[in-house]
């Protein structure tokens, strides 16, 4: 039995995907049970964090019924899938194959760490009985939606969630710090926001076969080791101005404080597509032209730097064993979901530089710091 949460920031369409995922694992004969989310039903009961104490004492009182719901699903899902089996048995003669069932978890308990700090995150973990790391081993899989909020702040509304309480620049900043507090786990995937809802279910569901796949082909050991591997240190690609090396095209750095944070619980290995690619530093300005090619201010071309250092990037990557990257916003190079124009202007369009694009087709989830500096 394995057991996933489909989380995310605020308006992110969590509850819609949620019902898609639950249609198409039916479809495919996966037998899924829901826990649902636990802080909307408070908030709807009467218990808030505006009425409780502290909201250190509404997130422990979340942690609890969260931990109560799933414990009670997982007695109750296997209960059930034994009573089918000894059916199918005593039908057929035989015991046919029934396959393994999927918990699926409406938010989970690492969740309220976006609403404490880590001092109060422990103590409410510990008030339960739990610390950081079996907390994560909870689960398989942790799927986050990124808000509205994020990408386009004017289509954030509180209207379809009565529970919802964050206006829009709340919830971008609840979405970073969301993100942050599951980046630990080793199968964390984050599915960004898409011109249709349709493709953005879609993109959550391809990542949970992706999953699906690879626990069919996982050995007995591994999956003995499961819960383990959620306390290994991640190795995650991060640009190394971020990490505060000078190493931008104006030989300064931009670090950011919550990335080295992560440096904690997580091991970093810091890239400079650019200066791996050759290019010098400080050095000339570049940006992605809209026919492909990457150019400086002066005209010259530097496409041939740009993809030597996106391909010695990538294996970087694979010889650490990253899955996940942390880029610098915008970069010609590490930009995620926008970059330059071309015209040296400051406008803005949306696309990768060449480095994310090329780590994105080979399956890496890919962050950059404005989903972490967000407090």
């Amino acid at each position: 039995m394995k057991k996933i949460v489909i989380t995310g920031g605020p308006c992110a369409g969590k509850t819609s995907a949620l019902a898609h995922v639950r249609e198409q694992l039916a479809r495919v004969g996966i037998p899924t049970f829901i826990v649902p989310e636990a802080a909307t039903d408070l908030i709807l009961d009467g218990i808030a964090p505006w009425t409780c104490p502290s909201v250190l004492d509404f997130q422990t009182r979340v942690v609890a019924l969260q931990l109560e719901r799933e414990n009670a699903i997982e007695q109750l899902a296997d209960a059930i899938m034994q009573s089918t089996a000894k059916t199918v048995a005593g039908e057929n003669g035989v015991s046919d194959h029934l396959r393994d069932p999927v918990i699926v978890c409406d938010r989970g308990i690492c969740d309220c760490h976006a609403y404490l700090t880590d001092e109060e995150y422990s103590k409410a973990l510990a008030e339960n009985g739990l610390d950081e790391v079996s907390a994560l081993g909870r689960y398989d899989a942790v799927f986050h939606l990124e808000s509205v909020a994020k990408d386009n702040p004017n289509a954030y509304t509180r209207q379809n969630n009565v529970a919802r309480f964050e206006d829009a620049d709340e919830a971008a900043k609840a979405n970073g710090r969301g993100i942050r507090a599951w980046a630990p786990h080793l199968a964390f995937h984050v599915i960004g926001n898409y011109p249709t809802f349709e493709e953005k279910v879609g993109a959550l569901y391809a990542s949970i076969e992706d999953e699906m796949d690879a626990w069919k082909t996982a050995t007995e050991e591994t999956g003995a080791q499961n819960q383990d591997s959620c306390t290994k240190r991640e190795p995650v690609l991060v640009s190394a101005c971020l990490l505060g090396t000078a190493c931008r095209y104006d030989g300064a750095s931009m670090p950011c404080p919550a990335v080295i944070e992560l440096a904690d619980t997580l091991d970093l290995v810091p890239i400079c597509p650019e200066q791996l690619g050759g290019l010098p530093t400080p050095r000339t300005p570049s940006e992605i032209q809209p026919d492909g090619r990457v150019t400086d201010r002066a005209g010259e071309d530097r496409t041939a730097a740009f993809a030597s250092g996106a391909d010695e990037t990538l294996h970087i990557a694979r010889e650490h064993g990253c899955r996940i990257g942390i880029l610098k916003s915008r970069s010609p190079s590490c930009g995620v979901r926008r970059i330059y124009d071309g015209t040296f202007s400051g406008k803005l369009v949306p696309g990768q530089g060449v480095t994310a694009s090329l780590l994105a087709d080979a399956g890496i989830t890919l962050l950059d710091e404005t989903d972490f500096a967000a407090n």
